[in-house]
């Protein structure tokens, strides 16, 4: 297998453009692992049989080296790379190749492409001095407001010929631009603890050759916050590279980015050559090869939506909307997602939509299960070539095509036992709530009590936390702001029966509203001021039939351990769907 002719030298001159058109035969002269903080990386000397010079293998290359399958003398087919200075010296980053064969020998003479006599031994040992580690960090001076940001949407030329791969980023260059695209960009977060207050927002930004988040916080979110328009391309520079927090990212990247004042950040109008979308989708009948709380893509089709509903977040102790939607696509099986905060409240199940989930946190229940991580996204009809495929494959299929589950015995499954109708006493017989996970189950009951003492809860109007009152006024402590008056909100205990059996539950706001028929802070209204008002709103709610959706899970408090009752969903019966339920179970009874 011959070598490219001249491949070394037109790599070296490419100045920053990305390759991956000729794709050359060059051959590996040496191989040298380089510490870095973030672990093991790989500089490569690669020749053409005249000239050799610098290169560096990707991240996602590593592995190549690691297990030997590029070593010295391998001949390799560069698929994609760009040429890059560090320190004055051009670095040829790999990002994609392939090994096509083994040679026992150096194939020719080559030279150095940067002159001189150097002989690749040599150029080995001047490497080091180049090794990232002894980068240094870049000089953070600056003036508070930062450098004035440009905006002017057209191509940068000067830019252009000095670009580097997101993949290529790592905490020890100091002159870099990155041209991405922003796939995603957060609304603004607010913190407040024992160390102090702030807000912070990010983006991901995508290129050719990965993806990465970048944060701005404090100060920086007033300057950059609308600068970022999600969808648009930017030159990026001068912003400082640091290990990803894995705990509040979903993406494939070791490294993240993080905005200060003295980043530059300018708009760019050639957005052809950025790819608009990195998704890497797993089918719903592949999620089941997936490890448990591993991190995936999936699209389908949402066939039923449950709605949303309100729940107590166990770390922050303030209520939190989820929503649990039931997704299929064509490998023909279902499998439930959740999806939660500002995604559950304002997401639209109609007419089925084709939807993008990215960042979806496997789980195990009712064999496995989806749910929404932090740093996930939720996309609706994407412009894609799978969302026309799903179209097509979900029009051809009948209205009433049965899908199967990932465990037909799972209790809590959506579709399952939790949308077949039982009786209170099946679910004492049956211990639902017993086990370690919690068991959903829907049955029909009248409301027969409901503790009215202590109804509501002040909440903030903004976090939903409990608030306290004191001499200014309404506080949050999470939101460390003040308030003249709080958002009630239901947090009521009450009695449900049917004809065999009778249960404590807890209802949250929005059932609880759907009950009694006023809001929380109407009623706490009545109650300090007309306490007869009141009562005759509380009982209004008694006495009326619902078809319920119940959380059952066992909860111990004291040493003592008792099954907790939530209500999910709380509907009035409506009598002309009933009835119609009661003509087509008869019909099934007819020989």
């Amino acid at each position: 297998m011959e070598l490219t002719k001249n491949a070394i030298k037109t790599l070296y001159d490419s100045r920053g453009e990305s390759s991956s058109a000729e794709h050359p035969i060059l051959q590996v002269i040496n191989v040298k692992p380089v510490q870095a903080q973030a672990g093991t990386r790989y500089r490569v000397i690669l020749s053409d049989g005249t000239y050799f010079m610098q290169a560096m293998l990707s991240t996602q290359n590593n592995e190549l080296a690691a297990n030997n399958t590029l070593q010295r003398w391998s001949l390799i087919r560069l698929l994609e790379s760009i040429c890059n200075e560090v320190n004055g010296r051009r670095i040829l980053i790999i990002l994609g190749v392939e090994v096509v064969g083994e040679s026992r020998t150096k194939i020719g003479d080559p030279k150095s492409i940067e002159g001189g006599n150097a002989s690749p031994s040599t150029s080995t040992t001047s490497a080091q001095s180049s090794n990232p580690s002894s980068v240094q960090p870049m000089d953070t001076s600056s003036s508070s407001n930062g450098p004035i940001t440009q905006s002017t949407g057209r191509t940068n030329s000067a830019l252009e010929s000095s670009l580097f791969p997101i993949t290529g980023l790592n905490p020890y260059q100091n002159k870099w631009t990155i041209k991405a695209r922003v796939t995603a960009k957060s609304p603004i977060k607010t913190w407040h603890n024992s160390k102090g207050e702030g807000k912070l927002f990010n983006v991901n930004l995508l290129d050719k050759s990965g993806e990465i988040k970048a944060t701005a916080f404090k100060d920086q979110v007033d300057r950059l916050y609308n600068l970022f328009e999600e969808g648009k391309v930017y030159y990026i520079s001068k912003a400082r590279v640091t290990m990803a927090r894995r705990q509040f990212s979903t993406l494939d990247n070791e490294y993240e980015l993080v905005l200060e004042h003295q980043t530059e950040i300018e708009l760019c109008s050639d957005e052809v050559s950025i790819p608009k979308v990195n998704y890497n989708f797993v089918r719903v009948a592949d999620v089941e090869q997936r490890d448990v709380n591993s991190t995936i893509d999936l699209i389908g089709i949402v066939r039923d939506d449950n709605g949303v509903n309100e729940i107590i977040a166990k770390a922050s102790g303030r209520p939190v909307s989820k929503r649990e939607l039931v997704v299929v696509d064509d490998s023909e099986k279902e499998i439930r997602v959740t999806i939660w905060g500002n995604d559950a409240e304002e997401f639209d199940s109609s007419g089925n939509p084709v939807v993008a989930f990215r960042g979806l946190r496997v789980g195990d229940f009712g064999g496995r299960s989806l749910s929404l991580t932090m740093g996930g996204s939720v996309k609706t009809n994407l412009d894609i070539p799978e969302t026309t495929k799903l179209k097509h494959w979900y029009a051809s299929q009948s209205s009433d095509a049965s899908y199967t589950t990932f465990s037909s015995q799972a209790v809590g499954s959506i579709g399952q036992q939790s949308n077949t109708r039982i009786t209170l006493n099946q679910v004492k017989q049956d211990n639902l709530g017993s086990s370690e996970k919690p068991d959903y189950f829907s049955a029909r009951a009248t409301v027969v009590f409901m503790k009215s003492d202590n109804p509501a809860y002040p909440g903030c109007p903004e976090c939903k936390k409990k608030m306290v009152n004191d001499e200014n006024g309404w506080r949050c402590e999470k939101c460390s702001k003040q308030y003249p008056e709080p958002t009630w909100r239901y947090v009521l205990t009450a009695s449900v029966e049917d004809a065999t059996a009778q249960l404590f539950v807890q209802l949250f706001d929005d059932q609880a509203t759907t009950i009694v028929g006023i809001s929380a802070n109407e009623a706490m209204r009545l109650k300090d001021t007309d306490a007869d008002a009141f009562s005759k709103a509380m009982n209004e709610g008694l006495f009326k039939t619902y078809n319920f959706k119940i959380r059952a899970k066992s909860e111990t408090f004291n040493d003592t351990t008792r099954i907790k009752y939530s209500v999910v969903e709380a509907t009035p019966i409506s009598y002309v769907q009933e009835a119609r339920d009661m003509v087509t179970a008869l019909d099934k009874l007819t020989i």
